[in-house]
């Protein structure tokens, strides 16, 4: 299907769905198509061995290594959390300011967000779901989470056609919304709010991977305003917006 072993470790259902799709527009290259469309949704965050590195890391934290010292080592090979990191502690106290203690949380299209765990100090988790399109950071978070004692639910999922939707504390959509609808129009609104959570958070990059901010920020705020207006939430309403870095940050509540 695709010759390229850098996308040997995707979700297989994903890559067969984005290859049948691309088949039937019976462009000239095919491979090519498919290829173009996996980078803008993972390629492009890829970073060299990182998993490879994150893996040795891990090693280090169980041979004794400080948990918060190596997860925000791993958090560095990753672009979307290594742009978060000098902010990290913001983020986590300004929904957590909102969401009081949480015990449960849902985080989809997680990519190595889930290694924050020890960030979160005001929280007291028991269970946390991650979904990402590698199987490799599957992998890794699985064994993270063994490390903590967590359960092992870290899985992939195609979450442009798939909804897992566990009953949480807190579900995390950070920077998903529009990697989603340049899948399907509609599509990342219609994933938030078919989830059965208390909080719901949902956050927009401010500036291209490479730094440049091309209008993000206001194009992102004017679509979520238009969400709201369009009552695409559901049953979400917005209890505050921040910018948080490089990040739009909306925490949002289920309407009672």
């Amino acid at each position: 299907m695709i010759t390229s072993a850098k996308y040997n470790m995707l979700y297989p259902p994903l890559v067969e769905r984005i290859y049948v799709e691309e088949s039937r527009k019976g462009g000239k290259d095919c491979e090519k198509a498919v290829k173009t469309r996996l980078h803008q949704m993972f390629g492009a965050y890829a970073q060299g061995n990182a998993h490879k590195k994150a893996a040795v890391l891990l090693q280090e934290l169980e041979a004794g290594k400080d948990v918060k010292e190596i997860s925000t080592a791993i958090m560095a090979l990753h672009a979307s959390t290594k742009e978060r990191l000098p902010h990290l502690d913001t983020f986590c106290a300004f929904v957590a300011n909102h969401t009081g203690n949480v015990e449960t949380i849902m985080d989809l299209g997680c990519g190595f967000n889930p290694f924050s765990i020890p960030y979160w100090a005001e929280y007291k988790l028991k269970m946390y779901y991650a979904y990402d399109i590698d199987t490799r950071t599957k992998d890794l978070l699985n064994r993270f989470f063994a490390y903590l004692k967590l359960p092992s639910t870290a899985s992939c999922a195609d979450l442009a056609v798939e909804t897992p939707s566990h009953k949480v504390d807190l579900a995390l959509m950070c920077k998903l919304v529009p990697v989603l609808e340049a899948q399907a129009h509609g599509r990342g609104f219609e994933l938030a709010t078919q989830q059965n959570a208390k909080f719901l958070v949902i956050t927009y990059p401010l500036k291209s991977l490479g730094g440049r901010e091309k209008g993000m920020g206001k194009n992102y705020a004017a679509q979520f305003e238009n969400a709201q207006k369009e009552e695409a939430l559901g049953d979400y309403a917005l209890v505050e917006c921040k910018e948080i870095g490089n990040e739009l940050v909306y925490v949002l509540v289920r309407k009672q």
